[in-house]
């Protein structure tokens, strides 16, 4: 048996809890500006620094509507209010008026949302102010340098959708459709493309960032280089980023896909096969692979496969050992990559509510060479280099429907405290690397810690560079911060 297999039978190799992802693609609104003194600081400094047309209060009509977009419903907190900024410049004077607002007294805080798709706390807020970059999601391409240009509020499934239809390509990006890009990127971005080409944040060539003092700048890998790095993977530690310029993939390249339902008497054929298939991995990396678990009171339990081939090839023998397991019902076909990603998406406000409940257990192949591809592409803060054999992604969830606060409460208490067994069961086995993907964690866990010693002093030097008064860290409290690391 394969060291990766005897990691799967521990139940663990990286231990985490996830944050899901969707939102929906809204269109623009306007509010009737705002003139008198709301009597809150923040607010009053947005009006009076001409940004009252794209601010909204609770008063206006689409406050209410906005808030319902955020993916998780114990994550639609309402804020003092709302601040939509629509360029790069507008994102500019929000902050450097916030900034200057928050220099006396109020415990009041900032919010940035892209796509909704954080935790509960990640993008938004109750005493203070969300930063909502969701009238921010414009896609284009540029023929002369092949690279993509994203903004940050757009959700995959419309980029997707827009690059094919402009330009006949396609970018690395989240295989769920309604996953917002900022968020994806910044934290890493696992994909469909990530044997190939490298995690999502390693094929960003630039970012265009508006820092704390409202300057806007770009990193690249001969400009801010050092900011360019610390954005990949490192959060937001640094700056509010206004654009992505990404590498870019054919669209003609059509996609083989497919899913397959596998009764659970067959677990432990599939999970070897995924064991097989992470350690055979790197001589295929156009291929990719992950397994679900998932009980719902009433039903067995289920394993859902889901296999893809980025470069359309129908007949891959990498998937050779889970075809043989028996089905219920498979799918294998070629889509285009916004096909996959528009039926991927899960609707907004999804996540609590219920007379029952559905549990969740991902398996994701984490194969070593996966961050040689990030090192030869200039480098990242993720830390995956710490981690010398392959390895298995372990991400857990429960879903809770037409509940409540309380319900949500008692299953995240019984989701922690397994979680706590299997991470004592994997260091028991000598299968556990402390190492945490942001994208998938809880807010009780620490992955920018477990990126290593380096990364996290690194990402403090580039931190006190670029924001040396420490706004993100004070006023931002959302997402992970450096300032919490210890």
């Amino acid at each position: 048996m394969s060291s990766t297999s005897a990691s799967l039978r521990a139940l663990a190799a990286l231990l985490l809890l996830p944050s899901c992802a969707s939102t929906l693609h809204v269109q623009p609104g306007q509010n009737s500006s705002q003139s008198a003194s709301t009597g809150l600081p923040p607010c009053d400094a947005l009006v009076s620094a001409g940004l009252g047309h794209r601010v909204l209060f609770a008063t206006d009509d689409q406050y209410e509507p906005r808030i319902g977009t955020w993916m998780s419903a114990n994550a639609q907190f309402r804020p003092w209010c709302l601040v939509q900024p629509h360029t790069a410049s507008e994102v500019s004077a929000v902050v450097s008026a916030l900034a200057a607002s928050g220099e006396g007294a109020g415990d009041w805080h900032v919010a940035i949302r892209g796509g909704g798709n954080g935790p509960p706390g990640s993008s938004n807020i109750d005493n203070g102010v969300t930063i909502d970059l969701g009238m921010m999601n414009r896609s284009s391409h540029d023929p002369a340098t092949g690279l993509a240009s994203v903004e940050p509020g757009a959700a995959w499934m419309d980029v997707y959708a827009d690059l094919q239809n402009t330009a006949n390509v396609t970018v690395v990006g989240g295989r769920s459709g309604g996953v917002g890009v900022g968020g994806f990127l910044l934290g890493g971005g696992n994909s469909f493309y990530t044997g190939r080409f490298g995690f999502g944040c390693d094929t960003v060539m630039g970012f265009q960032v508006v820092l704390a003092n409202g300057t806007i700048v770009e990193a690249t890998a001969e400009e801010n280089p050092d900011l360019w790095r610390a954005l990949k993977g490192g959060g937001s530690n640094f700056g509010i980023v206004t654009r992505f310029d990404l590498e870019t993939i054919p669209a003609h390249e059509l996609l083989a896909h497919g899913e397959s339902i596998v009764d659970s008497s067959y677990s432990d054929e599939v999970f070897d096969a995924l064991a097989d298939f992470t350690d055979h991995s790197q001589e295929h990396p156009e291929d990719a692979m992950f397994a679900l678990l998932t009980h719902s009171p009433g039903s067995d339990i289920l394993a859902l496969i889901t296999r893809a081939n980025t470069l359309g090839n129908l007949n891959s023998t990498s998937f050779d050992r889970i075809n043989k397991i028996p089905t219920i019902v498979s799918t294998w076909e070629r889509k285009s990559h916004a096909t996959i990603a528009r039926e991927g998406q899960l609707p907004a406000g999804s996540l609590i509510g219920a007379d029952n409940y559905t549990t969740a257990f991902i398996y994701q192949p984490l194969p070593a060479y996966f961050s040689q591809i990030g090192h030869r592409k200039g480098g990242n803060v993720m830390g995956l280099g710490q981690i010398q054999s392959n390895a298995i992604l372990f991400q857990s969830g429960i879903a809770i429907y037409n509940g409540d606060e309380a319900a949500l409460a008692y299953a995240r208490v019984e989701l922690h405290a397994m979680i706590a067994k299997l991470q004592e069961a994997a260091v028991a086995e000598g299968v556990a690397t402390g190492w945490v993907y942001m994208n998938y964690a809880d807010a009780s866990q620490n992955p920018l810690g477990g990126s290593g010693e380096e990364n996290v002093a690194f990402m403090r030097q580039v931190a006190d560079m670029y924001d040396p008064e420490g706004w993100w860290q004070r006023r931002v409290p959302g997402g992970f911060k450096l300032a919490r690391v210890t």
